[in-house]
Protein backbone atom coordinates (compact mmCIF):
# COMPACT_ATOMS: atom_id res chain seq x y z
CA UNK A 1 0.00 0.00 0.00
CA UNK A 2 1.85 3.07 -1.47
CA UNK A 3 0.45 6.52 0.30
CA UNK A 4 1.22 9.63 -1.66
CA UNK A 5 1.95 13.12 0.15
CA UNK A 6 0.90 16.31 -1.66
CA UNK A 7 3.31 19.10 -0.29
CA UNK A 8 6.08 17.81 0.82
CA UNK A 9 7.98 21.13 1.21
CA UNK A 10 5.32 22.29 3.72
CA UNK A 11 5.63 21.79 7.55
CA UNK A 12 2.34 19.63 7.87
CA UNK A 13 3.44 17.55 4.64
CA UNK A 14 6.90 16.62 5.89
CA UNK A 15 5.64 15.73 9.42
CA UNK A 16 2.80 13.34 7.80
CA UNK A 17 5.96 11.67 5.75
CA UNK A 18 7.74 11.30 8.88
CA UNK A 19 4.91 9.48 10.96
CA UNK A 20 3.65 7.31 7.84
CA UNK A 21 7.57 6.24 7.72
CA UNK A 22 7.90 5.56 11.66
CA UNK A 23 4.31 3.36 11.23
CA UNK A 24 6.30 1.30 8.49
CA UNK A 25 4.36 2.28 5.43
CA UNK A 26 5.27 3.25 1.61
CA UNK A 27 5.50 7.01 0.70
CA UNK A 28 5.79 8.61 -2.19
CA UNK A 29 5.98 12.36 -1.71
CA UNK A 30 5.15 14.63 -3.74
CA UNK A 31 6.06 18.86 -4.50
CA UNK A 32 5.47 21.26 -7.46
CA UNK A 33 9.34 21.73 -7.25
CA UNK A 34 10.91 18.54 -6.15
CA UNK A 35 14.24 19.64 -6.76
CA UNK A 36 13.55 22.06 -3.97
CA UNK A 37 13.56 19.88 -1.05
CA UNK A 38 14.88 16.21 0.34
CA UNK A 39 13.04 13.48 1.67
CA UNK A 40 14.28 10.75 4.35
CA UNK A 41 15.60 7.34 2.59
CA UNK A 42 13.43 5.60 0.95
CA UNK A 43 10.74 7.96 -0.23
CA UNK A 44 9.95 8.34 -3.70
CA UNK A 45 10.04 11.98 -4.54
CA UNK A 46 7.90 13.15 -7.83
CA UNK A 47 6.97 16.76 -9.14
CA UNK A 48 3.05 17.50 -9.70
CA UNK A 49 1.78 19.96 -11.31
CA UNK A 50 -2.45 19.79 -10.23
CA UNK A 51 -3.23 21.42 -13.29
CA UNK A 52 -1.44 19.16 -15.68
CA UNK A 53 -3.57 16.01 -15.86
CA UNK A 54 -0.42 13.84 -16.98
CA UNK A 55 1.47 15.09 -13.81
CA UNK A 56 -1.10 13.95 -11.48
CA UNK A 57 -2.09 10.60 -12.85
CA UNK A 58 1.75 9.91 -12.88
CA UNK A 59 1.61 11.15 -9.08
CA UNK A 60 -1.29 8.92 -8.43
CA UNK A 61 -0.43 6.10 -10.22
CA UNK A 62 -0.08 2.78 -7.88
CA UNK A 63 -1.21 5.11 -4.74
CA UNK A 64 -3.68 3.59 -2.06
CA UNK A 65 -4.26 6.75 -0.01
CA UNK A 66 -3.35 10.35 -0.45
CA UNK A 67 -2.94 13.39 1.83
CA UNK A 68 -3.80 16.36 0.05
CA UNK A 69 -3.13 20.03 0.32
CA UNK A 70 -5.84 22.16 -0.42
CA UNK A 71 -5.00 23.52 -3.73
CA UNK A 72 -7.69 24.99 -6.32
CA UNK A 73 -6.70 25.45 -8.98
CA UNK A 74 -6.40 21.66 -11.20
CA UNK A 75 -8.61 19.70 -8.02
CA UNK A 76 -10.65 18.76 -11.27
CA UNK A 77 -7.67 16.62 -12.35
CA UNK A 78 -6.96 15.24 -9.49
CA UNK A 79 -10.78 14.31 -8.81
CA UNK A 80 -10.60 12.30 -12.37
CA UNK A 81 -7.18 10.30 -11.41
CA UNK A 82 -7.85 9.52 -7.99
CA UNK A 83 -11.23 7.24 -9.04
CA UNK A 84 -9.14 4.11 -8.00
CA UNK A 85 -7.82 6.19 -4.49
CA UNK A 86 -9.10 3.95 -1.46
CA UNK A 87 -8.83 7.22 0.82
CA UNK A 88 -8.15 11.06 0.82
CA UNK A 89 -7.58 12.75 4.10
CA UNK A 90 -7.43 16.57 2.71
CA UNK A 91 -5.89 19.65 4.79
CA UNK A 92 -8.64 22.53 4.83
CA UNK A 93 -8.50 25.35 7.31
CA UNK A 94 -10.81 25.45 9.94
CA UNK A 95 -12.26 29.31 8.13
CA UNK A 96 -13.84 26.63 5.73
CA UNK A 97 -17.00 26.66 8.61
CA UNK A 98 -18.37 29.64 6.35
CA UNK A 99 -17.82 30.91 2.79
CA UNK A 100 -18.29 34.39 3.66
CA UNK A 101 -14.64 35.23 3.80
CA UNK A 102 -12.03 34.77 1.07
CA UNK A 103 -9.87 31.45 3.02
CA UNK A 104 -13.18 29.94 3.98
CA UNK A 105 -14.12 30.14 0.09
CA UNK A 106 -10.35 29.34 -0.94
CA UNK A 107 -10.87 25.80 1.27
CA UNK A 108 -14.49 25.40 0.42
CA UNK A 109 -13.65 25.56 -2.87
CA UNK A 110 -11.48 22.03 -3.12
CA UNK A 111 -13.78 20.64 -0.65
CA UNK A 112 -16.83 20.48 -2.45
CA UNK A 113 -15.52 19.38 -5.66
CA UNK A 114 -14.21 16.27 -3.48
CA UNK A 115 -16.85 15.64 -1.61
CA UNK A 116 -18.99 16.17 -4.53
CA UNK A 117 -16.77 13.19 -6.04
CA UNK A 118 -18.02 10.76 -3.75
CA UNK A 119 -14.50 9.73 -2.77
CA UNK A 120 -13.66 8.12 0.36
CA UNK A 121 -12.77 11.71 2.30
CA UNK A 122 -11.74 12.84 5.92
CA UNK A 123 -11.40 16.93 5.86
CA UNK A 124 -8.84 18.19 8.17
CA UNK A 125 -9.93 22.29 9.16
CA UNK A 126 -6.89 23.22 11.30
CA UNK A 127 -6.72 26.88 13.17
CA UNK A 128 -3.91 28.65 13.47
CA UNK A 129 -0.71 26.69 12.79
CA UNK A 130 2.03 27.40 15.51
CA UNK A 131 4.82 27.25 12.91
CA UNK A 132 3.06 30.66 11.82
CA UNK A 133 5.45 31.94 14.87
CA UNK A 134 8.75 31.59 12.86
CA UNK A 135 7.39 35.00 10.96
CA UNK A 136 8.90 36.39 14.02
CA UNK A 137 11.98 34.34 13.84
CA UNK A 138 14.63 36.29 11.58
CA UNK A 139 14.46 39.14 14.19
CA UNK A 140 14.51 37.43 17.53
CA UNK A 141 17.11 35.63 16.51
CA UNK A 142 19.09 38.96 15.12
CA UNK A 143 17.92 41.39 17.08
CA UNK A 144 15.81 39.95 19.94
CA UNK A 145 12.53 41.47 18.77
CA UNK A 146 9.67 40.31 18.05
CA UNK A 147 7.35 42.50 15.49
CA UNK A 148 3.69 41.98 16.02
CA UNK A 149 0.45 43.79 14.83
CA UNK A 150 -2.49 43.09 17.12
CA UNK A 151 -0.60 41.73 20.07
CA UNK A 152 -3.40 40.92 22.33
CA UNK A 153 -5.68 38.93 20.58
CA UNK A 154 -5.56 35.24 20.86
CA UNK A 155 -4.93 32.44 19.32
CA UNK A 156 -5.48 28.68 19.68
CA UNK A 157 -2.37 27.43 18.03
CA UNK A 158 -1.73 23.89 17.13
CA UNK A 159 1.20 22.19 16.31
CA UNK A 160 2.17 20.78 12.68
CA UNK A 161 2.74 17.32 13.99
CA UNK A 162 -0.63 17.23 15.67
CA UNK A 163 -2.44 18.10 12.02
CA UNK A 164 -0.31 15.33 11.02
CA UNK A 165 -1.28 13.02 13.36
CA UNK A 166 -4.80 13.48 13.12
CA UNK A 167 -4.29 12.99 8.79
CA UNK A 168 -2.33 9.74 9.46
CA UNK A 169 -4.70 8.62 11.44
CA UNK A 170 -7.43 9.00 9.26
CA UNK A 171 -5.94 7.32 6.49
CA UNK A 172 -4.52 4.47 8.44
CA UNK A 173 -7.59 3.70 10.69
CA UNK A 174 -10.88 2.86 10.30
CA UNK A 175 -14.18 4.79 10.61
CA UNK A 176 -12.60 8.35 9.13
CA UNK A 177 -14.36 8.82 5.53
CA UNK A 178 -17.31 11.53 5.37
CA UNK A 179 -15.65 12.98 8.39
CA UNK A 180 -14.96 16.63 8.76
CA UNK A 181 -12.88 17.33 11.97
CA UNK A 182 -12.13 21.36 13.39
CA UNK A 183 -8.81 21.07 14.55
CA UNK A 184 -7.36 23.64 17.14
CA UNK A 185 -4.01 23.44 19.92
CA UNK A 186 -5.07 22.35 23.38
CA UNK A 187 -4.87 26.52 24.84
CA UNK A 188 -5.87 29.57 24.41
CA UNK A 189 -2.57 32.46 24.43
CA UNK A 190 -2.48 35.84 23.42
CA UNK A 191 -0.23 36.39 20.46
CA UNK A 192 1.95 38.49 23.62
CA UNK A 193 1.81 35.34 25.73
CA UNK A 194 3.61 33.33 22.71
CA UNK A 195 6.17 36.04 22.42
CA UNK A 196 7.25 35.60 26.26
CA UNK A 197 7.00 31.24 26.01
CA UNK A 198 9.73 32.01 23.04
CA UNK A 199 11.79 34.14 25.50
CA UNK A 200 11.47 32.19 28.41
CA UNK A 201 12.72 29.17 26.50
CA UNK A 202 15.49 30.96 24.93
CA UNK A 203 16.48 32.11 28.17
CA UNK A 204 16.88 35.75 27.36
CA UNK A 205 14.09 38.87 27.04
CA UNK A 206 12.52 39.68 23.67
CA UNK A 207 11.10 42.76 23.19
CA UNK A 208 7.72 43.58 21.44
CA UNK A 209 7.39 45.63 19.05
CA UNK A 210 3.38 46.70 18.10
CA UNK A 211 3.01 46.60 13.99
CA UNK A 212 0.17 48.90 12.75
CA UNK A 213 -2.30 47.25 10.25
CA UNK A 214 -0.75 49.21 7.48
CA UNK A 215 2.84 47.80 8.09
CA UNK A 216 1.91 44.51 9.20
CA UNK A 217 0.09 44.27 5.55
CA UNK A 218 2.97 44.73 3.76
CA UNK A 219 4.00 41.67 4.46
CA UNK A 220 0.58 39.56 5.46
CA UNK A 221 -2.19 38.44 4.10
CA UNK A 222 -5.03 41.16 4.34
CA UNK A 223 -8.14 38.74 4.79
CA UNK A 224 -5.87 37.37 7.77
CA UNK A 225 -5.34 40.92 9.04
CA UNK A 226 -9.20 42.13 8.70
CA UNK A 227 -10.53 38.86 10.66
CA UNK A 228 -7.50 39.76 13.47
CA UNK A 229 -8.79 43.18 13.80
CA UNK A 230 -12.31 42.00 14.93
CA UNK A 231 -11.19 39.90 17.46
CA UNK A 232 -10.59 41.62 20.15
CA UNK A 233 -8.57 40.08 23.33
CA UNK A 234 -10.83 37.65 24.90
CA UNK A 235 -9.66 33.92 24.78
CA UNK A 236 -10.56 31.96 21.78
CA UNK A 237 -12.76 28.37 21.73
CA UNK A 238 -10.27 25.31 22.30
CA UNK A 239 -11.21 22.69 20.99
CA UNK A 240 -11.98 19.91 19.43
CA UNK A 241 -7.74 18.98 19.30
CA UNK A 242 -6.00 16.23 17.45
CA UNK A 243 -6.77 14.03 20.45
CA UNK A 244 -10.60 13.52 19.43
CA UNK A 245 -9.11 11.62 16.42
CA UNK A 246 -5.95 10.13 17.69
CA UNK A 247 -6.58 9.87 21.10
CA UNK A 248 -3.17 11.78 21.99
CA UNK A 249 -3.52 14.90 24.26
CA UNK A 250 -2.34 17.35 22.00
CA UNK A 251 0.75 19.30 22.10
CA UNK A 252 1.15 22.38 23.54
CA UNK A 253 3.08 25.79 22.39
CA UNK A 254 5.48 25.52 24.71
CA UNK A 255 5.96 22.08 23.36
CA UNK A 256 5.80 23.64 19.82
CA UNK A 257 8.63 26.25 21.05
CA UNK A 258 10.90 23.39 21.94
CA UNK A 259 10.88 21.57 19.41
CA UNK A 260 11.74 24.69 16.96
CA UNK A 261 14.19 26.50 19.44
CA UNK A 262 16.84 26.73 16.60
CA UNK A 263 14.38 28.88 14.59
CA UNK A 264 14.82 31.41 17.43
CA UNK A 265 18.12 30.98 19.50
Amino acid sequence: MTYLVTGARGSVGRSVIDQLLAAGKSVRAASSDPTAITVPEGVELVGLDMTDPASVAAALDGVDRVFLYATRAGIENFVDAAQEVAHVALLSSIAAESDDNPIGASHLAVERPLQDSGLPLTVLRPGAFATNSRAWAPAIKSERVARVPFPDIHMNPIHEADIAAAAVAALTEQGHAGKIYPLTGPESLSQRSMVELIAATIGEPVELAELTYEQAAEFLYKPVLDAWSELGTEPMRVGPTSESVTGVPARTYAQWVADHIADFR
